[in-house]
C-alpha cells in the first residue's frame, strides 16, 4: 500500500469503507467527502482535547424544558446567574483558561439571554481576555448588534423543520426565525458556528439537510456536526441514537456543501461503542477536526496517514490555520 502525495493511504481509506455496513450509496458518498477534505485540507486532522468551559447565565433555570434536555445540561454547567457571572468567568481565567462558553436556559422566545448581560460581559472579557463564545438560541437585531459589543463566536443551533421546532423545543417558531438569526449576527458583523444537530427528532433525520441548504447562504466560519443524545430522565430517553447511516449522510452533505469550511464533530454526541464507530466513520466523511475524539479516531487516522494535530484549550468552533494546509 503506498500514500498518495497528502501522505494518506487511499487504497485503505477506500478499504476501511467498504468494510461499513451500510448501503453502496452511502459509501459512495462518504469516499467523494474524504477526497474533498483531502483537497482542502490535506492530510490534517484537528483534535480539541479541552473545549471551553461552559457557563449558564440563568443557572439551571430554562423557561422552555424543551423534550430532549429538560435542563439536563445546565446541571453540567458552572453558574453565572444571579451576579455570579464575574467569578466564575475570572476563576477560569486564572486556571489559564484561553476562553469560555456563555449559554444557558432559554426564555420562551427562543433566546439564550446573554444579551441582557452585554454591559456585564464586556467589561469582563476587557479585564480577562477571554475568547468568548456563546450560544445564542434565536435573536433579532437589536439582541444582535448588543452582542456584536462583545462575542468572538456565535455558536447557533439550525434547526430545519417547523415540526421540530414545535414537537421538540415547544417553539412557536418557523425555519425562517433561525435563518434571521443568522442573518443578524453576519449583519452585526459576529463570526458564526452553525450547529446542525442530526437526529433530534428522536434520532430520526427530519430537518437537517433544510438546515444545511439554510447554513449555505452564509458564510459560516465553521460549521459543527451535532449528534443527538438520548437523555436519561428526558421526554426523549426511550428513543435510539440516530442510525451511523444518518448521521454519516449529514456529514457527507455537509462537507459537499461546505467543501472549505472548516467541518467539526461536535463534543454533543453519545458516548461507548456507538461513540467510537461514530468517530470513525466522520473522520472517514469528510470531517477535518473532532472536539474530544476517541481512543478509535486515534487509531484509524495513524492507519490511513491523517497527521493529528492536538489543540489544547480552545473550542473546535474557532476556525485555526494549520500549517501544510491550504
Amino acid at each position: 500500500m503506498t500514500a498518495s502525495d497528502s501522505g494518506v493511504y487511499l487504497d485503505r481509506v477506500a478499504e476501511k469503507i467498504k468494510g461499513l455496513d451500510i448501503s453502496d450509496a452511502a459509501k459512495k458518498e462518504m469516499l467523494r467527502s474524504f477526497t474533498i477534505r483531502l483537497d482542502s485540507f490535506s492530510n490534517k486532522i484537528l483534535f480539541f482535547n479541552e473545549p471551553f468551559t461552559p457557563v449558564s447565565v440563568t443557572g439551571t433555570g430554562c423557561e422552555l424544558n424543551c423534550k430532549h434536555c429538560e435542563k439536563h445540561y445546565l446541571e453540567h454547567m458552572l453558574d453565572g446567574s444571579g451576579g455570579k457571572l464575574r467569578t466564575a468567568v475570572v476563576n477560569l481565567a486564572k486556571r489559564g483558561r484561553s476562553g469560555v462558553l456563555l449559554s444557558g436556559g432559554s426564555k420562551l422566545d427562543g433566546s439564550v439571554p446573554t444579551y441582557e448581560l452585554s454591559d456585564e460581559i464586556r467589561q469582563i472579557k476587557d479585564d480577562t481576555h477571554l475568547k468568548m463564545s456563546a450560544h445564542t438560541g434565536i435573536i433579532n437585531q437589536d439582541q444582535a448588534l448588543s452582542l456584536s459589543t462583545w462575542l468572538d463566536m456565535a455558536l447557533v443551533d439550525c434547526i430545519g423543520s417547523d415540526a421540530v421546532i414545535s414537537g421538540i423545543l415547544g417553539l412557536p417558531n418557523t425555519v425562517s426565525d433561525y435563518e434571521n438569526t443568522l442573518r443578524f449576527l453576519t449583519d452585526a458583523g459576529i463570526p458564526i458556528a452553525p450547529h446542525i444537530i442530526a437526529g433530534l427528532n428522536n434520532g430520526a433525520l427530519d430537518c437537517e439537510f433544510r438546515a444545511i441548504e439554510m447554513v449555505k447562504k452564509y458564510d459560516p466560519d465553521v460549521v459543527v456536526i451535532v449528534v443527538f443524545i438520548p437523555t436519561k430522565n428526558t421526554v426523549c430517553a426511550s428513543a435510539l441514537p440516530p442510525a451511523l447511516e444518518d448521521v454519516i449522510s449529514v456529514i457527507a452533505k455537509a462537507r459537499q456543501e461546505f467543501p472549505q469550511t472548516p467541518l467539526s464533530l461536535s463534543c454533543v454526541r453519545p458516548g461507548g461503542r456507538y461513540r467510537s464507530r461514530l468517530d470513525e466513520c466522520a473522520i472517514l466523511s469528510g470531517i477535518d477536526r473532532i472536539a474530544v475524539p476517541s481512543r478509535s479516531a486515534y487509531q484509524l487516522c495513524a492507519k490511513i496517514g491523517l497527521d493529528i494535530h492536538e489543540v489544547d484549550n480552545m473550542c473546535c468552533s474557532y476556525p485555526l490555520q494549520i500549517k501544510g494546509q491550504k
